[in-house]
């Protein structure tokens, strides 16, 4: 099983090692993996909030919200 907080752990670890014109596309990479690793929707959203990058990727992926507008930075 997939641990939800070591996830959001090692995700902010590596962010700062990620330029920031491509964290948008790494978070939504991420979601995506772990949706289809079966992670539940409780778990997707506790790694969603971690930050506006993964929010937006869990808006997307998960909820299927479009969101077209200014990329927000972290």
């Amino acid at each position: 099983m997939i641990d939800a907080a070591m996830l959001v752990e090692t995700y902010l670890s590596m962010k700062e090692y990620v330029p920031s014109k491509d964290r948008q596309a790494a978070a939504d990479q991420l979601l995506s993996y772990l949706v289809d690793a079966g992670l539940n929707d409780e778990e997707l959203e506790e790694i969603g909030s971690t930050d506006n990058f993964l929010k937006r990727a869990f808006d997307e992926t998960v909820l299927g919200n479009d969101l077209n507008g200014d990329d927000e930075d972290d």
